[in-house]
């Protein structure tokens, strides 16, 4: 069973083989991601079942909008769902001994401003990538799929797909830098180069 714009209709008619596919196909999936957050198999559940709800009622309200990466959609989805429970964890937590409001530790409004502008940037240069390039780097590092799964459905070693990554990447770096404005470089040029490094050092791994 294929995800297209045939599958989504089911979905939204409620067809009871195809609810169960997608509930049974990335629900693994869903759990892979949660345990790299969550260390409470309960909370794990309730983020997996709380995706799902989302997801049908988005479906409902037809914000699918390429049914062919629905299953990128409902990941996309569990994302929102994670940090939400992360926020309302925190905000729960008791203050320190004594009644001591915690210190700030929120960064800078202009510390802000520049991570929005960056992020904006790459994930603007992402969508110049091509389909296959896209595909490798969304898959590999905001999906984490496992990268052995990943070369086995494209039919080639893993080396051949490390390759192929890393060649992706090396262009997505170059048209960030390209596009970068010279005041987010400005900003902080010795830190913002060494994290630029390590940032795509890391990607790269």
């Amino acid at each position: 069973m294929n995800f297209d714009a045939g599958f989504v209709a089911r979905l939204q008619q409620r067809d009871p083989d195809a609810c169960r596919y997608l509930v049974s196909s990335l629900t693994p999936v869903l759990e892979a991601k949660l345990r790299y957050k969550f260390r409470d198999h309960s909370a794990i559940d309730d983020n997996v079942n709380e995706t799902f709800y989302r997801v049908f009622r988005l479906v409902d309200a037809g914000r699918v909008r390429e049914p062919e990466h629905l299953g990128w959609f409902v990941r996309g989805v569990c994302d929102r769902v994670a940090q939400e429970c992360h926020r309302k964890i925190g905000a729960t937590e008791p203050l320190p001994v004594g009644g001591l409001e915690p210190p700030d530790r929120q960064p800078q409004p202009d510390r802000l401003l520049v991570d929005k502008e960056r992020r904006d940037l790459l994930q603007g240069a992402i969508m110049k990538l091509s389909e296959a390039d896209r595909r490798l780097i969304v898959e590999t590092h905001w999906e984490e799929r496992d990268r052995r799964e990943m070369a086995r459905e494209r039919g080639i070693s893993n080396t051949v797909l490390n390759v192929r990554l890393c060649r992706a990447l090396r262009r997505l770096r170059k048209r960030v830098l390209m596009a970068e404005p010279a005041a987010i470089r400005a900003c902080h040029p010795r830190a913002s180069d060494a994290n630029s490094q390590n940032r795509w050092a890391t990607m790269a791994a």
